[in-house]
């Protein structure tokens, strides 16, 4: 069995904020995160994770039957956990008759073959650096990700590989129901335990819709593809989402357009959330609405870590860590970055960058925000484990470790 390991780039500061409490192959976009569509494409090979230290004991408390940060021998083939899985053969097909070689794509590895036995260490990015290079064929590696908002452009692409790894393990009605209205009823997917109210509208037209076990769709609601609806996800009524991914058990309302949603974070009310990407336990306020258009049409740039960034988008909106939270009426501005445990409430437009831990202009408390955040996960009947604390906890200390190797 051959060890295929996904490791992370040197510096995750371009994935943040979402990446500070998780690895960069739990990120979503698609049905399945980059770890679990990796484990679905090469099930002959023994999938490990080479991860930032600081998020290993977490890791294998969560990951109990992936390896993490476990040396490496000389048939083991690294794999950028930035780039979608979907890459992978390919890229690693370059690799067949290769020794001591990596696949790159504008300077960043793909996948590489060291052909040599390797020790985990912060230091292993120097030596898979010094491989011999062979630049990546533009119809392998067409996905460019090098930063968190590259991913809004690989919804399509994901939600489209992903579906028939889906359909291979799930129930799905055999015919639509008559009282729904679609377009393109052939790309509409509905596992058979989900409940959809009447008056629902699904168009497919410009991908598959998929809706996953358990859902919940109020009346009124209306649907565009491409999108994925999560395990025990609810839609209230009227409300409407298009070119969007939603993980499990999220609850949600309004207006969505062309966002990401990691699990358990919810969005019950009006307002509209459009080009942004929201981490897990995320709650947004009735009314809490994100710009995602500037006035003048210009390229939005962002603040982030100290810096600005240009992110040659025309729409984007906010980017939000895990165990955020807004008030009532929030607005925010177009990329608008906010880091985990924020609780935003500021009558007028808050700052574009918001540090982790803040309680509006001041600062959230270690204490209650562990106790608010043990609070909403036991209402989902979850507990926060020994180790989620303590990586919390190392978060109020010092970001570099979960920023850089």
């Amino acid at each position: 069995m051959r060890p295929l390991i996904l490791f992370e780039p040197e510096n995750l500061s371009p994935f943040g904020p979402l990446t500070l409490l998780r690895s960069v192959a739990e990120l979503r976009y698609g049905i399945y995160s980059n770890l679990e569509r990796a484990e679905r494409i090469f099930t002959e090979d023994r999938i490990q994770l080479w991860i930032r230290p600081i998020l290993a004991k977490d890791h294998r408390n969560r990951f109990r039957n992936t390896p993490i940060n476990e040396n490496a021998d000389n048939n083991a083939i690294f794999c950028n956990a930035v780039a979608p899985a979907w890459m992978y053969p390919a890229a690693i097909a370059l690799l067949e008759n290769e020794q001591n070689a990596a696949i790159v794509k504008d300077g960043s590895i793909i996948a590489a073959k060291p052909s040599v036995a390797i020790n985990f260490s912060p230091r292993f990015h120097n030596e898979l650096a010094n491989l011999k290079t062979i630049e990546c064929d533009q119809t392998i590696c067409k996905e460019n990700t090098n930063w968190i908002w590259d991913y809004l452009n690989l919804i399509t692409p994901a939600v489209n590989f992903d579906l028939e790894l889906w359909k291979a393990n799930n129930n799905l009605l055999t015919k639509i129901p008559a009282d729904l209205s679609t377009i393109g009823e052939k790309h509409i997917f509905i596992h058979s335990t989900a409940q959809l109210s009447k008056f629902v509208h699904m168009d497919a037209s410009q991908g598959p819709i998929i809706i996953d076990k358990d859902c919940k769709i109020g009346p009124f609601c209306s649907l565009e593809g491409p999108l994925y609806l999560g395990k025990r996800s609810t839609l209230k009524p009227s409300t409407s989402i298009r070119y969007s991914v939603i993980g499990q058990v999220c609850n949600f309302g309004g207006e969505v357009k062309g966002s990401i949603i990691h699990p358990y974070s919810n969005k019950s009310h009006a307002g509209f959330l459009g080009e942004s990407i929201l981490g897990s336990w995320v709650n947004l306020g009735a009314g809490t609405i994100t710009s995602n258009l500037k006035n003048n049409y210009q390229p939005i740039r962002v603040s982030w870590d100290g810096n600005n960034y240009e992110t040659n988008r025309q729409f984007l909106g906010t980017i939000m860590g895990d165990h955020c939270k807004t008030a009532i009426g929030v607005r925010l501005n177009t990329g608008t970055l906010i880091g985990p445990f924020s609780n935003v409430f500021q009558a007028d437009f808050p700052p574009r960058a918001i540090p982790s831990f803040s309680w509006g202009y001041g600062t959230h408390e270690l204490e209650k925000a562990i106790k608010t955040s043990q609070q909403v996960m036991a209402r989902r009947n979850l507990t926060m484990s020994s180790s989620e604390e303590d990586l919390i906890r190392l978060l109020t200390d010092d970001n570099t470790p979960f920023i850089h190797f």
